[in-house]
């Protein structure tokens, strides 16, 4: 199936949207994946394939893929999709993903790193379409207070009294401390963690050894991005 570029928007320094419309009906759930690939010349040994979260709600009918792109040391295919005009097309397939709500009765902590936010932008606003008032807690580190989606993640939360949202800037970082003072009842949520697998890693860590049994912890890895904050040296 072909997606077709309609639109795009900036949402931080470097972060950029690319919406598109599919050629056909298309249904997936949120907090779901799909495989894009995009053929350019030359391309670099990375590929001309991707990963993306779909960054959309279900409703909107609309595929939103958000992604960091950099001026040093990109790769040919963000190079690609950067040069990607309006009506110019993308091809997808495999739509896949468990990192998804399935029982709306639970409460939640969500933990965001960079552009790993980009699944909960899709779960939070198909909540709000539906007016569905999930009990989530949201931790979202990021490294500086340009935050992706910021206008719409705070009108879910205005909307939503049983959603609260922590911005954590760097050089600040998640941590136990962290989790001590903003998750009460720890042993009550589910856990979802998704950005650099760095991050991922480490976080998924420390939440076991707070308790956490394994199945209560879903992780979502974004690798090809690096986060200082939570290298090698800080994973516990």
């Amino acid at each position: 199936m072909k997606l077709n570029l309609i639109r795009r928007k900036t949402e931080a320094p470097d972060v950029e949207s690319f919406v598109f419309s599919p050629t056909e009906p298309l249904t997936w759930k949120a907090g779901q994946f799909l495989h894009y690939v995009l053929h350019h010349e030359p391309t670099d040994n990375r590929g001309s394939d991707r990963w993306f979260t779909v960054a959309s709600a279900p409703f909107e009918k609309e595929i939103m893929i958000t992604t960091r792109l950099t001026s040093e040391k990109g790769s040919s295919f963000k190079a690609a999709l950067n040069a990607l005009q309006v009506g110019e097309s993308i091809e997808i397939s495999d739509i896949d993903g468990d990192f998804i709500v399935d029982d709306p009765t639970q409460e939640y902590v969500f933990i965001a790193g960079g552009i790993g936010i980009t699944p909960f932008h899709s779960i939070l606003k198909e909540a709000d379409h539906v007016d569905l008032k999930l009990h989530a807690t949201l931790l979202y580190a990021n490294r500086d207070h340009n935050i992706p989606y910021k206008e719409g993640l705070e009108k879910f939360a205005k909307n939503n009294p049983n959603l609260v949202m922590h911005y954590v800037i760097a050089p600040e970082r998640i941590d136990e401390n962290t989790f001590k003072k903003l998750v009460p009842d720890i042993q009550t949520p589910v856990f979802y963690v998704s950005g650099p697998t760095p991050m991922v890693e480490s976080l998924g860590g420390i939440l076991k050894r707070m308790g956490i049994a394994a199945d209560r912890i879903k992780q979502d890895y974004f690798p090809g991005y690096t986060d200082e904050l939570y290298s090698a040296r800080n994973t516990f």
